[in-house]
This record gives C-alpha cells, structure tokens and sequence, in this order.
C-alpha cells in the first residue's frame, strides 16, 4: 500500500500526491468518497456510471406506461447521475 505525508493547509486542504492520482486515475472534476473509520480518514474514488447499452431491459419499457414515461427511459442515465451527485454531497 502505497503512503505519503501530506500537510494540510490553513483551509483544511491538502493536495493528493501525483504518483497516487496517476495510480488511482483521479483527475480534476472526479469524486471521491471521504469516510471515518475510528482514527482514519479514508478516500475511495467513486467511478462514474456507465451508459445504458442496447441491451439494457429499460428500454423495452419504452412506451409501457403514459404519461412521461419516455422521459425517464431516455434520460435514465441522467437521473441515475444526478441521484449519484447528490447523495455523494451528503
């Protein structure tokens, strides 16, 4: 496991060392998870949801019920992103 000392700003900022953004392929605008576990702080980079293929079961429910029902078949991933968003700003 890879380990560096890193100091923190007046901010509370640090700067995660290039060699483990390299490692890890974190790049400006990637999310990570920040938990506590007793006295360690622990960063886990959160992987952006994959596209819907062709396959994906959602789109046979295009049209199955009316009334905007396209909406979310079309937009799924969208939706899916959005929820994700939010609830990694919690």
């Amino acid at each position: 496991m890879a380990t560096e000392i890193m100091r923190v700003s007046s901010k509370g900022q640090l700067t995660i060392p290039v060699s483990i953004r390299k490692q890890l392929k974190i790049k400006e605008g990637d999310y990570l998870k920040i938990s506590i576990d007793q006295n360690e702080i622990r960063l886990k980079k959160i992987e952006p949801v994959q596209p819907l293929g062709p396959d994906d079961p959602i789109w046979k429910m295009i049209g199955i019920v009316e009334s905007g029902s396209r909406d979310v078949s079309v937009n799924h991933d969208q939706y899916l992103a959005k929820g994700e968003t939010e609830r990694w700003k919690k």
